[in-house]
């Protein structure tokens, strides 16, 4: 009998420590996937996103996209005129991407023909 209570305030303790260091750890990476990550989702109705500016911290960027329309839609970025990539295109659905991303003003925008033009477009600030 003692050895099992032996074994069970073990047990405890050994959890005592465990669940905290484990939460730490998840808090951390929460703290830095929020501060890489830009979630834009377009509208069911009309050509638009939801946001017209977001940032981001320099480095890895995953960008989650969003698109409650049953029109396909897609995340693109640019800066002046040089591509740095973006989502694949889908309709009614989640995607995302992972881009390394310099300071700097990019330029997001959906590539599907005609949606930039109809006002499906805005800036990222990667700071």
């Amino acid at each position: 009998m003692k050895k099992l209570a032996l074994a069970l305030a073990l047990s405890l303790a050994a959890l005592a420590v465990a669940v905290p260091v484990a939460a730490a750890q998840s808090d951390a990476a929460r703290q830095r996937e929020s501060g890489n990550v830009v979630r834009l989702t377009a509208l069911k109705a009309g050509l638009a996103f939801d946001k017209k500016t977001v940032a981001a911290k320099a480095g890895k960027v995953t960008i989650v996209f969003t698109n409650l329309s049953p029109l396909p839609h897609n995340v693109v970025l640019e800066q002046g005129e040089k591509p740095f990539g973006g989502t694949k295109t889908i309709a009614t659905g989640k995607t995302s991407a992972v881009l390394t991303l310099k300071k700097g003003v990019y330029h997001f925008y959906c590539n599907v023909p005609g949606h930039e033009d109809a006002g499906m477009s805005g800036k990222l600030i990667v700071s």
